[in-house]
């Protein structure tokens, strides 16, 4: 019998802030290679999976492998990491051995289009950016139920380090007037959209790090949490010109 991949657990998502705006912040859900590990030595056990990593063109590939005990073979999952300009070598390693994990099955659930915003106390600094009030504020995932079978974020609360909630989707609210209302998601992002950027930068890499900089991102997978389908449409506007295209 096939062994089916679990769904993350609230207390296994990490939270981090994508930007801060002047009526909040933006989050992004992620989780870190040692959640990876964790669930596959819970579903495949310690002697049941393997890794190994690679370098081909200049760039890093990590193979995750699970023994197949019906077929008495192992069965490899590989994807290649994206350079973090920050610790380089490290960040790809582990970028490597996420997405190498997401294709296993591990967490495929936080690529649901859910825009995640917090409306929470920021101010103005001088150099017209903003901050939050509270610079050690904290957001966790509080409650999160995912469909099995879709793999998709149903429902999910997130509070800050107070236990207030600053961000509900999928649960009802109470309206004056129609009742009850379910939160309705925004659209993000296509794939389609985020290959077409992936190619776009990778004819300038000074061009890449700026645009990296901008939206606070270590590599371009984060893209899918952070911008909107009319965000990308933008920003690959805007990238062709620069590039003359």
């Amino acid at each position: 019998m096939e062994k089916k991949i679990r769904c993350l657990r609230a207390d296994e998502i990490e939270i981090r802030i994508a930007q801060v705006l002047e009526k909040g912040v933006q989050l992004l859900l992620y989780k870190d290679s040692r959640c990876d590990k964790r669930i596959l030595d819970e579903t495949f056990g310690i002697h049941g999976w393997k890794d190994r990593y690679e370098e081909i063109k200049g760039n890093l590939f990590c193979t995750i492998s699970i023994w197949d005990d019906e077929e008495k073979q192992w069965i490899d999952k590989c994807d290649c990491g994206t350079e973090s300009f920050s610790e380089k070598e490290k960040g790809e390693a582990s970028d490597a051995f996420k997405r190498a994990g997401f294709n296993v099955g591990i967490g495929r659930e936080l690529y649901t289009r859910i825009f995640y915003f917090a409306n929470v106390p920021t101010r103005r600094k001088a150099d017209g950016k903003y901050e939050l009030v509270n610079k050690y504020e904290k957001f966790t995932v509080a409650e999160i139920s995912t469909n099995e079978e879709t793999e998709k974020i149903e429902k999910i609360k997130i509070i800050n380090s107070n236990n207030e909630i600053v961000f509900s989707y999928g649960y009802p609210k109470q309206t004056t007037k129609k009742g009850e209302k379910v939160d309705d998601p925004v659209e993000m992002m296509e794939e389609g959209q985020l290959q077409a950027i992936r190619i776009l930068l990778d004819k300038d890499d000074t061009l890449k790090q700026k645009v990296y900089k901008k939206f606070k991102i270590e590599h371009s997978e984060e893209m899918l949490a952070k911008l909107t389908k009319i965000d990308a449409t933008k920003l690959i506007k805007q990238l062709k010109e620069k590039l003359g295209e």
